[in-house]
Parts: C-alpha cells; sequence; structure tokens
C-alpha cells in the first residue's frame, strides 16, 4: 500500500480546523476500504477517526458558546 497513513502521535500538537478533521476522516475511511488493511491498521484508523470526531464536537461546543455569548446568553436555532 503507497498511499500516505495518517499517524497520530504523541509529540503532536496541532490544533486542525473542522474542514481538516473531515478531510482526514475521509482519508482515514478510505484508508479503512482497502482490501489489504490489516485489523490493527484498520483499529487504529478508528481511533484515530474517533479521536478527531471528537475534536470536531469540541470546535462546534467552542463555536455555540461563542454564539450564545454574542446574541446575548439567548440560544437561537440556525436556518
Amino acid at each position: 500500500m503507497s498511499e500516505k497513513k495518517i499517524e497520530k502521535t504523541d509529540s503532536e500538537e496541532k490544533t486542525f480546523t473542522i474542514e481538516e478533521n473531515f478531510s482526514q476522516i475521509e482519508e482515514m475511511m478510505e484508508q479503512m476500504e482497502q482490501q489489504d488493511i490489516s485489523l490493527e491498521e484498520a483499529f487504529a484508523l478508528y481511533q484515530q477517526g474517533m479521536e478527531r470526531l471528537k475534536d470536531c464536537h469540541r470546535l462546534l461546543d467552542t463555536v455555540e458558546k461563542k454564539m450564545q455569548v454574542i446574541s446575548g446568553g439567548e440560544t437561537e436555532d440556525f436556518a
């Protein structure tokens, strides 16, 4: 398999944007669909993907809180 693997190291401290996270998740999903991937590799990619999703939820929560501050604490549905 010559594709670039996405791996998160302990020293990685970069914060990704929501768009970057989704792009990385898409790449992970493509790697997981490969026929020659081992169970261990697939599980590692799954774990990394779940961490990216947690980051997305955290980022979205931060934006939602900022919007509440801007709107004076009122919650509004976005249409």
